[in-house]
């Protein structure tokens, strides 16, 4: 089992080899020569999928909205000639309450209380991209990176009645390694607009991981606005997460801003 308190440095580490890689590479060599940016970005995602007893889930993004305590999703990334250099970071904290009544073991009776619900989620995804195919017009890029899937989820029952003062409760985390390969590419529309698709697949710790992205990108003096369609889905085997959910899919539409440095 994978504790967060305990293996934070995963994350720091994945964070900061974005961050600090992408700063130091473009000072290290010759800086007129390296771009360097920063994008932040709003992702309006459905998030559905199956856990271990067969039962299916969804949660449509009125629902994250009305449940999220935290959120945070952005990307950095530095490009020399026709390398990039980039990392995804997208974090949720998601928490909710039921009150009703549960079963505890699967079997006998229920009992009256409130179940107290908590979901946190880090995806990171360090990747480099290389440009085969350049024109005016169009471009193409091959790329090859890991993606980082680490879930923590909280369940407490506060039972009603008697019992009343005491909470029963359980916390499981797991995380996923994967890693993936996939093509990116770039179609000016004019001199403003720019229409991009992007997609990638890989595995590992998961069956399978796969995402594909759809798009358009709108030049302004100093930052660019970005908006269009993500989809990232994961298929579970028996280990690691499996031990939670059979497979994750999360989609919708996205808007962000990237600034160049």
């Amino acid at each position: 089992m994978f504790n967060f308190r305990e293996h934070n440095s995963t994350i720091n580490l994945l964070i900061s080899i974005g961050v600090l890689l992408t700063t130091h590479i473009a000072i290290a060599d010759d800086a007129s020569e390296w771009q360097y940016a920063a994008e932040i970005y709003l992702w309006g995602t459905d998030i559905s999928g199956t856990i271990p007893t067969g039962n299916n889930f969804e949660i449509p993004f009125d629902d994250v909205v009305n449940n999220l305590d935290m959120a945070l999703l952005g990307r950095v990334g530095a490009r020399k000639d026709k390398l990039t250099l980039f990392t995804d970071i997208i974090h949720l904290e998601l928490s909710t309450d039921e009150k009703g009544s549960f079963n505890l073991l699967g079997v006998g009776p229920t009992v009256e209380g409130k179940l107290d619900i908590g979901l946190k989620s880090w995806i990171l995804q360090p990747t480099a991209a290389y440009t085969v195919f350049e024109t005016e017009k169009y471009s193409i890029d091959l790329l090859a990176g890991a993606r980082y899937l680490w879930m923590e989820v909280d369940l407490g029952l506060r039972v009603t009645g008697s019992l009343a003062s005491k909470k029963i409760g359980t916390t499981e985390s797991e995380h996923n390694w994967d890693g993936i390969v996939g093509v990116r590419g770039k179609m000016a529309l004019t001199d403003k607009w720019d229409a991009i698709a992007y997609a990638d697949g890989g595995t590992g710790d998961s069956d399978y991981t796969v995402q594909g992205i759809a798009g358009f990108n709108y030049k302004f003096d100093r930052w660019e606005g970005r908006f269009g369609y993500r989809y990232m889905k994961w298929e579970m085997d028996n280990k690691g997460l499996g031990r939670l959910v059979e497979d994750l899919t999360i989609d919708g539409p996205y808007a962000g801003a990237l600034f160049k440095f």
